[in-house]
């Protein structure tokens, strides 16, 4: 099965296994952006997606059939026109994944459908993609190094081709089907597909319909409820739902903004204006294309600064919204600004009297940068002298749970780290306002205020503020957020977006709620400290053991490899989108990154004839210097192209490494997918335990140090002569 002495790399066999890159990472880049699309997309459900896929493409190499025929390129065309015709029956059934469940399209799912559809999604093509490495390895005569070279090349191609060309053009269907058709004319191009040929052309076909039946697909998959209009751009699915004359704007699944909703509008914005007498000067960061702007325009001599990541949500706002809020958007007053809204600020020379953010609450990490230590900061900076800071998150109005207080106490608390004055006014939607100056929600001022200023209002007034105001709802909400359990949440430790996952997973009364509050309760000694101790005795262990292969001392490494690799990308991920803005853009370039040093590592491994203990070793305590590196870039020293250089690093090591090790665990298993699987399978318990709890429980830093010594621990394993006892 191995080859010591590699061949020329030979580029025409190399078709096959590029394919399988190409569709592995296209197919997984579609799929998770309709699975967030319908399944409100955060950390969580892209952990069980990835998780799901990792999973069953690692069981899938693991496979070994001892055929007595051959492998052949015939038998692997029709595994890749089977997977595409399985990839658009998998797009179709997310689609109306609801009404398989039997509930309304904008109702919320728990995580156990999510789960769900995720395992058997990802079953049905992971499975056979992660077998077709060995039947690629076959092929190539137990070549793995080339087939890891030439799937890490078509993966790089997928990612650059799908996320430059056809997202920023097509809507998901239509670029998925592009992708499916181009992968059925490459086999049939260049690989002898046999039965695959008839299989080729009803893949065509779908192709052309799932090309064609996008928008009326999606308004079937909606009702009862009116679809409107529908966008795919490159931050997410936008789609307008209309009742009568109400319309709602949905991103991903979750309600933006509905309109008319006067109460929404009005409390994101006159709570916080209301707490002085002169305000000329305001930026709204989200939330001007849904009123927010027109509440603002009532007060006189203003300008209004808005800021909204995705411009189709102004175009889709002009086109829908009626009245003050239409003729907000092209009012001279207001000033619109397509950017992320906290590189906005940062980047800002200009001072407010007021800064509202009017974003969701914080559900995902994306969203949870908006309510960190470190945003509110950039805030104050950007405060004129006693300006006003303000936002809205969920509440209620009578009963506060325990969920919800953690939720709201950890805001609270991070908010007093940075402004001295901090108020919250009470309600089904709780609004908090911070300033250096003093505030006050005291109903009779704040109505005395309005009456002199004339403003209009229907739902924040002179004759609701009295009973929302009422002092014991007041002290109620103020004892609440005084938790002594409280805790601060920053960039690099979402806390906030931990006890928001535990209240929206509480809806649900599922499993899911049982483990997050679990995990919340343990102490970090068992989740960091107690595996690492494990670990190392267990290395102890096989040490000063005689293991009957010596296989172990290669998969051992590939294991924490997998493991690392993919934690080092999430954390890299959440460093670049806290520093240096919005990451879904730079995604494409930053896994571009890694998979170009794959690449580069794979070659390089490959040219050499022979693979020792002591070039394990190295390449082992090159990781160790590179989680070095990362966590003294955490803070963003060097710019914008560490996390690149750093990922492309990792990349090298990563491919030089499995290159490498493969080779020693081919001389005693000849099983040519061993490496490949406990690489995927390593990687999937990265996935699911970096992703949803690790990180926004115990922060980056804590998990970058325990990587650290991790693959310390694994770096002198591999020091040690494999005959010691």
């Amino acid at each position: 099965m191995r080859n010591d002495h590699p061949r020329p790399l030979d580029l025409r066999p190399g078709l096959p296994a590029f394919l399988l890159g190409f569709l592995a990472a296209s197919f997984q880049i579609y799929l998770l952006r309709e699975f967030s699309a319908v399944f409100t997309g955060n950390e969580l459900t892209f952990g069980l997606f990835l998780g799901s896929w990792l999973l069953w493409g690692g069981l899938g190499s693991l496979i070994h059939l001892r055929r007595r025929a051959g492998p052949s390129t015939g038998r692997l065309a029709v595994v890749y026109v089977l997977v595409v015709v399985l990839f658009f029956a998998g797009l179709v059934v997310l689609r109306f994944s609801h009404q398989l469940l039997g509930i309304l399209p904008a109702e919320l799912t728990g995580l156990g459908p999510a789960l769900g559809f995720a395992l058997i999604l990802s079953l049905l093509l992971s499975f056979p993609l992660g077998h077709s490495f060995v039947l690629n390895a076959g092929l190539l005569g137990g070549d793995v190094a080339s087939v890891y070279l030439f799937e890490s090349a078509g993966a790089t191609a997928a990612g650059l081709f799908v996320h430059f060309l056809l997202i920023p053009r097509l809507s998901n269907w239509q670029g998925a089907a592009i992708v499916g058709a181009a992968a059925a004319v490459l086999v049939l191009a260049g690989m002898r597909p046999g039965r695959a040929r008839l299989l080729a052309v009803p893949a065509l076909v779908l192709a052309g319909l799932l090309f064609g039946s996008d928008p009326g697909s999606q308004r079937a998959a909606w009702r009862p409820l009116n679809l409107t209009e529908t966008e795919d751009t490159r931050y997410g699915k936008l789609q307008v739902i209309r009742n009568e004359e109400q319309i709602t704007l949905f991103d991903n699944g979750l309600a933006v903004f509905s309109h008319p909703d006067a109460g929404a509008a009005e409390e994101s914005v006159h709570f916080a204006l209301l707490q002085r007498d002169a305000v000329r000067s305001v930026l709204l960061v989200g939330g001007g294309a849904s009123g927010g702007a027109a509440e603002a325009l009532k007060y006189p001599g203003l300008r209004v600064d808005c800021v909204e990541l995705d411009p189709a949500i102004i175009r889709l706002a002009r086109k829908h919204v009626s009245g003050p809020a239409r003729a907000s958007l092209d009012d001279p007053r207001v000033r619109f600004f397509h950017a992320d809204g906290r590189s906005f600020l940062v980047r800002s020379a200009d001072r407010y009297d007021a800064i509202l953010l009017n974003l969701p609450e914080p559900a995902t990490a994306q969203i949870n940068r908006y309510y960190t230590r470190e945003f509110f900061l950039e805030v104050r900076k950007k405060l004129g002298p006693a300006g006003v800071f303000g936002f809205v998150v969920p509440s209620a109005e009578n009963y506060i749970s325990d969920a919800l207080g953690l939720f709201l106490s950890s805001l609270a608390r991070t908010l007093r780290e940075v402004f001295p004055e901090v108020l919250a006014v009470p309600g089904a939607n709780g609004v908090f306002l911070a300033s250096e100056g003093p505030l006050s929600i005291d109903p009779v001022r704040l109505s005395d205020r309005m009456t002199r200023l004339g403003l209009e209002t229907r739902q924040v007034g002179p004759g609701t503020l009295p009973s929302r105001l009422d002092p014991a709802r007041v002290a109620y909400l103020a004892e609440k957020l005084d938790s002594p359990g409280a805790k601060v949440n920053r960039d690099l430790a979402p806390v906030s977006y931990y006890f928001h996952s535990l209240l929206w997973a509480g809806q649900f009364r599922g499993l899911e709620t049982a483990v997050l509050r679990a995990a919340g309760r343990i102490p970090g000694f068992w989740f960091l400290d107690l595996p690492l101790g494990l670990f190392a005795l267990g290395l102890v262990l096989l040490a000063i053991s005689r293991p009957r292969h010596s296989a172990a001392r290669a998969v051992i490494p590939l294991a924490v490899m997998g493991f690392t690799s993919i934690v080092v990308e999430l954390v890299l991920f959440l460093v670049f989108q806290a520093h240096f803005g919005f990451v879904y853009g730079r995604i494409p370039l930053l896994l571009a990154s890694f998979m170009a040093g794959l690449v580069l590592g794979a070659l390089a491994a490959r040219a050499r004839k022979t693979s020792g203990r002591a070039e394990l070793a190295a390449v082992q305590g090159g990781f160790v210097l590179l989680l070095v590196l990362v966590l003294v870039s955490l803070p963003g020293a060097g710019g914008e192209a560490v996390p690149f250089l750093l990922l492309a690093a990792f990349g090298v090591l990563g491919g030089y490494l499995f290159v490498s090790a493969n080779r020693r665990i081919l001389d005693e298993t000849k099983h040519p997918g061993l490496g490949y699987g406990v690489d995927l399978l390593a990687s999937f318990v990265g996935v699911i335990l970096a992703s949803a709890l690790i990180i926004p429980l115990f922060g980056v830093a804590a998990v970058v140090l325990r990587l650290i010594v991790l693959n310390a621990l694994c770096f002198l394993f591999l020091l040690v002569p494999s005959s010691a006892r």
